[in-house]
C-alpha cells in the first residue's frame, strides 16, 4: 500500500549575530546557503549609548533605552539555539567604566554573554564582511566603517585583513561634543573635521601599509552620504572626492539647514550626519582616496561569516548563481546549453574584449540564470528573472554586477531595453549592449533544448558588425530559431550592431 504521508523537510537551523553599537543596536538572523549565507531578517534601533557620555561612563538613560531595546530584540531570538547566537559590543562598552554593569543586565536579559570586542577585532569582522560579500578575488582593497565612536579601517588582499587601524573618532561622539543646540554649523564642522584629521592621521601614521587599489565603505553614515550625494546629482554609485567637496561646502556655507532635513537623507541620522561627513572627508584626505564604493554589509555579516563559514577556493560568485538556480527551479540542462554556445560565441567575438575573463564570467552567469523568471510566470519571464536578480542575495556581487547581469537577462529576448542601458556610463554600456546581444543569439540558437540540435556555430565580428555561421543546412532544418534571426538581424540593427547569418 502507497504511503501517501507527506514528507517535511528537516528546518535549516538559524544563526544571530548582535551588534551592540555606539549609535545603533542591530540583530541580523541568517541561515547557510551553499558556501554563504542568507539573510532572514535584520532588525534595527537608534539607542546612542554613547550619547551623553560623561566621566568615562554610559549615562543612565542611554543604559535605559539599550536594555529596553534588547528586551524588545530577545523576543525575536527566543526560538534560536543560545550556541548559535553571538553578541558583540563596540566602542561604548570598550570606553565605558561602567560597562560591566551594562553586559551584566544585557546577559540576564537575552540568556548569554555580551563580548566586547577591540577595534582592530571589529575592523577585522568588517573587512571579512566586506571581503566575502565583492569576492574581491585577492586584489587589494581597503574597507572604512564610521561608527558611532570609532572608525575603523582595514586593508587586506585577499579573505583576511593583513592591517587593522582603529581611530577614536565617531559620529556620535562629535554630535556631542560639536554640534550641540546653538552651535553654528559651519565653524562645528571645520572643528570636527580638524580633530578628525589628526586622529586619522596619527593612526595611520602608526602604521602604515601599501595602498589599497579599491576602496569600500560600510556603515549607516556612509550609506547615508551615498544616498544624499546620488538624490543631489553629485555622484552616481559611489563617493568621489568631487562630490564629498560639493557636499561639504553646502555644510560649511550654511546652504543646508541639516537638522530641517536635506534630500537623500533619512530623518534619523540628521543629527550625526555632519560628524559623519566630516570623518570620511578626513580619511579621504589622509589616506589619499578619489572614490570609495559603499557597501550593505557591517559587522554583523562579519560575525556570521567568522562563525558559520570556512575559508574556501570555491567561487562565490558561481556558488551563489548555482544555489539561485536550484532555488528557483531553473532547467539546468537548458541552462548549460545556452551557456555552452554563449562562451562559443564570445570566444568569436574576441577583438570585442579587453578584460575578457570578466566579460565570459558575466556572460556566462547571464547564461545559466536567463530562465530564472520563468517560476514567477513564463509570460514576461525575463523581466521577472532581472527583478529577481536586482533584489535577491547574491553573496560575491557587488550591487553595480548585479544590475549588470540584471540587464542582460532582462534583455535576452524581445525588444531591446534601451533605456536601461543608460544607468551606465558610455563605455560599459556599449560592452553590455555586446554581451545582451550574444545571449540573444544562444538563446535563439538553443530554442529545441535538445542536444542533438545544438550547432556547431562560428562568429566573427569587425567593429559592430556580427557575422554568424550555423553549419551546413542548420538553418533550414530549425526553422523557429531561422525566423527569429531574422527578428533578431532588425532588433540589433536599431541598436547599431549589423547581423548577417549564413549556413553553409
Amino acid at each position: 500500500m502507497k504511503n501517501n504521508t507527506l514528507h517535511t523537510p528537516e528546518p535549516v537551523p538559524l544563526w544571530a549575530a548582535m551588534d551592540l553599537g555606539s549609535n545603533s543596536f542591530h540583530l541580523l538572523i541568517a541561515r547557510r546557503m551553499g558556501c554563504s549565507f542568507q539573510v532572514v531578517e535584520r532588525l534595527k534601533e537608534k539607542v546612542q549609548l554613547l550619547g551623553g557620555f560623561s566621566e568615562g561612563a554610559i549615562h543612565p538613560h542611554a543604559a535605559q533605552r539599550g536594555l529596553a531595546c534588547l528586551r524588545r530584540f530577545a523576543q525575536r531570538l527566543a526560538p534560536i539555539p543560545r550556541q548559535n547566537i553571538r553578541v558583540m559590543g563596540t566602542f561604548a562598552l570598550r570606553q565605558a567604566r561602567n560597562a560591566g554593569d551594562f553586559t551584566d543586565a544585557a546577559a540576564a536579559i537575552l540568556g548569554l554573554p555580551v563580548q566586547v570586542i577591540s577595534g582592530q577585532q571589529e575592523g577585522r569582522l568588517i573587512y571579512r564582511a566586506v571581503e566575502h560579500h565583492i569576492s574581491s578575488a585577492g586584489s587589494a582593497c581597503g574597507v572604512i566603517d564610521i561608527g558611532g565612536g570609532s572608525t575603523e579601517l582595514a586593508f587586506g588582499n585577499g579573505g583576511q585583513a593583513q592591517q587593522v587601524v582603529s581611530a577614536n573618532v565617531g559620529c556620535v561622539a562629535f554630535k556631542d561634543r560639536y554640534f550641540t543646540p546653538g552651535s553654528r554649523q559651519s565653524s562645528a564642522y571645520e572643528a570636527a573635521r580638524t580633530e578628525a584629521l589628526q586622529v586619522v592621521s596619527a593612526a595611520l601614521a602608526r602604521d602604515q601599509g601599501a595602498s589599497p587599489v579599491t576602496w569600500y565603505g560600510t556603515s549607516g553614515t556612509i550609506q547615508s552620504i551615498a544616498a544624499v550625494l546620488s538624490a543631489n546629482g553629485w555622484s552616481r554609485d559611489q563617493i568621489t572626492r568631487r562630490a564629498l567637496a560639493q557636499l561639504e561646502s553646502s555644510i560649511v556655507d550654511d546652504r543646508w539647514v541639516l537638522q530641517a532635513g536635506l534630500p537623500g537623507l533619512a530623518a534619523d541620522r540628521a543629527d550625526i550626519f555632519a560628524g559623519g561627513v566630516a570623518i570620511l572627508s578626513a580619511c579621504f584626505t589622509v589616506a589619499g582616496i578619489d572614490k570609495l564604493q559603499d557597501v550593505d554589509v557591517s559587522l554583523l555579516q562579519g560575525m556570521i561569516c567568522d562563525t558559520l563559514l570556512e575559508n574556501t577556493q570555491t567561487d562565490l560568485r558561481d556558488d551563489s548563481v548555482m544555489q539561485l538556480a536550484r532555488r528557483f527551479g531553473v532547467d539546468e540542462a537548458q541552462a548549460e546549453r545556452v551557456a555552452g554556445t554563449a562562451m562559443s560565441l564570445f570566444a568569436g567575438a574576441g577583438e570585442w574584449w579587453d578584460e575578457r575573463d570578466d566579460y565570459r564570467q558575466l556572460l556566462r552567469w547571464a547564461a545559466r540564470l536567463h530562465e530564472v523568471g520563468a517560476h514567477i510566470s513564463p509570460r514576461h519571464y525575463h523581466r521577472h528573472g532581472a527583478y529577481i536578480i536586482k533584489h535577491t542575495q547574491l553573496p560575491g556581487f557587488s550591487d553595480l554586477h548585479k544590475s549588470m547581469l540584471a540587464l542582460l537577462i532582462r534583455g535576452h529576448r524581445r525588444s531591446l531595453p534601451g533605456l536601461a542601458f543608460q544607468i551606465f556610463d558610455a563605455q560599459t554600456a556599449a560592452v553590455l549592449l555586446r554581451l545582451v546581444a550574444l545571449l540573444r543569439l544562444a538563446v535563439i540558437l538553443q530554442r529545441s533544448h535538445n542536444d542533438a540540435d545544438s550547432p556547431q556555430v562560428s562568429l566573427q565580428v569587425k567593429g559592430n558588425e556580427i557575422q554568424l555561421n550555423c553549419g551546413p543546412g542548420w538553418l533550414q532544418a530549425h526553422p523557429l530559431s531561422a525566423r527569429e534571426l531574422e527578428v533578431e538581424q532588425e532588433q540589433l540593427r536599431t541598436a547599431g550592431i549589423l547581423l548577417s547569418v549564413e549556413s553553409n
